[in-house]
């Protein structure tokens, strides 16, 4: 079995904690993935991170949502 790295938080540098570990499989067959969630032991630092990782997804979702309406236009111009 591969022992998991240690990693160290994005913000502050301390050696981040095991929080939870959970197995899943991809559309309920195939490989078994284990999941492993880590926090910082800060947990003000930790807020923080988290608030980051959210404005960070929220960006890729509405780039993405722009993306496939430039697309969907695109298209129904050259059907038109």
């Amino acid at each position: 079995m591969q022992r998991s790295a240690e990693t160290v938080c994005i913000r502050c540098g301390q050696l981040r904690v095991f929080l939870r570990k959970w197995k899943d499989r991809t559309n309920d067959r195939g490989t078994m993935i284990t999941h492993t969630e880590s926090v910082c032991p800060d947990h003000e630092c930790q807020k923080i991170v988290d608030a980051q990782f959210t404005q960070m997804r929220e960006k890729r979702e509405m780039s993405e949502e722009k993306r496939k309406g430039i697309i969907l236009a695109r298209r129904t111009k050259s059907i038109a």
